[in-house]
């Protein structure tokens, strides 16, 4: 049985059968690997433990697998035996990656899916993708431009009750591309710093940033910045129309140019927000961090790794890592530019120069990074990609069953680590 044939009415089997089967009799299906940890060493074997509760409902089961590295390359699918609700599964990889496990449980009216997947040598995991001669060059000539353009900045008050402990403004900056970069800043209400900065970059979507309070509360200065130059703070209709009109699929517009790609002026306005901040006498310049996850993710390592003044960074399944990873049999991170672009070679000469695998390299300060190992949308093997690049102190926390989210207390660990990070807690390797 393909799991692709019948993953598609997974929910509407699920859906149908939802409160006609009492709690004693519904069907349940968990699977671990021997490890607690799911972490593996390259010519190890994984034996997966697969429970089927209920093994009653069982009688005319169907239990279909399919093992595949991290959810790219096939490896091997079928049908499992079960006996008394239960059955076993033995794999392995024969080269540094995820091996990843999907089970489709079907009986009687019930479809269910689980997923799990375990890391292979992941410490030797590298990126595919190959910096281009010109990589320095082509941002040297990035940040030159921006510095033709003022600052610019227009700072507003705006009110806000629920968090008396810091002040907030809307800010907007003058960017590249006669575009402005306009964001939330959240300044401690105690004391007159200076404080520590942290810039915090959004994930995908066009909405409204969110002006994290948290780390104002724990005595940052805080810019939230909205990447796509609309604004902060407005009516949520007007973000959804764009995101359904003019700005539905951004992520792969200008793909075929890399001085066109969309997010050239997001990465040069990040770059812009940092020169703000250097120019508050309230904030410390010698201790601004950088903060995202997903595309934020991305972002931070790709900030960071052409920005100096960054002395530390938190990255939560970061994106736009290993734009090549499929063409060697491992999955990329979002957006996957080769494959939803119609010209793969432009869009292969541009994803050089917004790898924030490859960046990576060029990070020697402190680094936080987290990892879903069954995250299907920013694929574990492509977050280990950079991590592993990163050349400075660094710390990945793993969740292995964890999808495309943010592990528990996951957020507040990485404000106190920051913290901890930008005053010298962490030795220089």
């Amino acid at each position: 049985m393909k799991l692709n044939a019948i993953s598609t009415a997974i929910c509407l089997f699920f859906l149908a059968s939802a409160g006609s089967t009492p709690a004693a009799e519904q069907l349940n299906l968990t699977v671990k690997p021997d490890r607690p940890d799911y972490l593996y060493s390259l010519g190890d074997t994984v034996t997966f433990s697969i429970d089927c509760r209920n093994p009653g409902r069982m009688k005319d089961a169907v239990l279909a697998y399919e093992l595949s590295e991290d959810g790219e390359r096939a490896i091997a699918e079928g049908r499992l035996a079960v006996n008394n609700g239960r059955a076993t599964l033995r794999g392995a990889l024969d080269r540094p990656g995820f091996l990843r496990l999907e089970l489709i449980l079907a009986a009687g009216p019930d479809t269910l899916r689980q997923v799990t997947a375990c890391g292979f040598a992941v410490k030797a995991v590298r990126p595919t993708n190959v910096l281009p001669e010109d990589f320095e060059r082509f941002w040297r000539q990035g940040r030159a431009e921006l510095l033709r353009i003022p600052i610019d900045p227009v700072v507003e008050p705006a009110a806000d009750e629920k968090n008396p402990g810091s002040r907030l403004y809307k800010v907007s900056l003058g960017n590249v591309e006669g575009s402005r970069m306009f964001g939330w800043l959240r300044v401690p209400a105690a004391g007159d710093g200076p404080f520590p900065a942290v810039l915090r970059v959004p994930g995908a979507g066009v909405n409204d940033v969110g002006s994290a309070p948290e780390f104002a509360d724990s005595g940052f200065v805080v810019l939230s910045v909205e990447i796509h130059g609309i604004g902060v703070g407005l009516d949520e209709k007007y973000y959804k129309d764009l995101s359904d009109g003019l700005l539905a699929g951004y992520r792969h517009f200008g793909y075929d140019d890399p001085y066109r790609f969309y997010y050239r002026r997001v990465i040069l306005g990040a770059v812009r927000a940092i020169d703000y901040l250097c120019t508050r006498p309230d904030v410390d310049s010698s201790r601004i961090a950088i903060a995202g996850g997903s595309q934020g993710g991305a972002l931070s390592l790709l900030v960071a790794g052409l920005d100096r003044r960054i002395k530390a960074l938190a990255a939560n399944v970061p994106a736009m890592c290993d734009h090549t990873g499929e063409l060697y049999g491992r999955p990329s991170g979002w957006p996957r530019m080769l494959r939803n672009c119609p010209d793969r070679e432009r869009a292969l000469a541009t994803s050089a120069y917004y790898d924030a695998a490859l960046n990576a390299g060029f990070i020697t300060v402190p680094a936080l990074v987290a990892v879903g190992f069954i995250d299907d949308v920013c694929a574990p093997t492509s977050v280990y990609a950079a991590y592993n690049n990163l050349k400075g102190y660094k710390e990945i926390d793993n969740f292995p069953n964890m999808g495309h989210d943010s592990g528990p207390g996951w957020y507040g660990k990485s404000i106190s680590w920051l913290k901890k990070a930008l005053n010298g807690g962490f030795a220089a390797k």
